[in-house]
C-alpha cells in the first residue's frame, strides 16, 4: 500500500516532519511522566529539608534554653530577664514549628511526654531559680531527667522523620 491509501500510512515517509514515526506522542508522555516524577521528588526533599530545619531548630533552641537556665544558677539572676525572655520565645517558636511538621507519633510525643516534662522544670527548677530560693533536689531531678529526655529520648523519636534524608536511594 503506498503513500496515498487511507487504510494505511507509512509515518517514515511523511515529508513534512510532522508525524516521526508516531514516536512524537509517547515521547511527550514520557518526558511529562518523568517531569512529574521529578517534581514530587523535588517536593518531597524539600519537606524533609523543612522537617529536619524544625527539629534542629527545636533542639537548639531547648538545649540553649537549658544551658542558660545553668549558667543562672551558677551565677545568679540579677538582670538576666531579657536574655531568659528571649531563649523562652525561641524555645517556644521552635516548639510549634515542630508541632506543625511532626509526623503523628512524634506529634503526639511532644504533647504526652515533652510538654508534662517541660511543665515540671518550669515549675520547679526555674520558678525556684526567679524566685531566688536555694534550688532544690526535686527541681534538680526534674532538671536532670528533662535534659536526659532531650538528649536521649528526643534523639531516638526523630531519628525515623529524617531517614529520607540520611538515606535517600532507599
Amino acid at each position: 500500500m503506498g503513500k496515498g491509501n487511507y487504510g494505511e500510512r507509512n509515518y517514515a515517509s511523511c515529508d513534512r516532519g510532522c508525524c516521526s514515526g508516531g514516536r512524537g506522542l509517547l515521547t511527550a508522555f514520557a518526558t511529562r511522566s518523568v517531569e512529574r516524577l521529578r517534581l514530587r521528588a523535588s517536593l518531597l526533599e524539600k519537606a524533609q529539608e523543612r522537617r529536619l530545619a524544625g527539629i534542629g531548630g527545636f533542639m537548639l533552641a531547648t538545649s540553649l534554653w537549658m544551658d542558660w537556665l545553668a549558667y543562672v544558677q551558677e551565677t545568679g539572676w540579677e538582670e538576666r530577664h531579657e536574655e531568659l525572655n528571649r531563649r523562652v520565645r525561641a524555645r517556644d517558636e521552635a516548639y510549634r514549628r515542630l508541632l506543625l511538621l511532626a509526623s503523628h507519633e512524634l506529634y503526639r510525643w511532644l504533647k504526652d511526654t515533652y510538654l508534662p516534662a517541660e511543665y515540671l522544670v518550669r515549675e520547679t527548677y526555674v520558678r525556684q531559680l526567679r524566685g531566688g530560693t536555694e534550688v532544690d533536689e526535686q527541681a534538680l531531678a526534674a532538671r536532670r531527667a528533662f535534659n536526659a529526655m532531650l538528649r536521649d529520648d528526643l534523639v531516638d523519636k526523630v531519628r525515623p522523620e529524617i531517614h529520607k534524608l540520611r538515606d535517600p536511594v532507599a
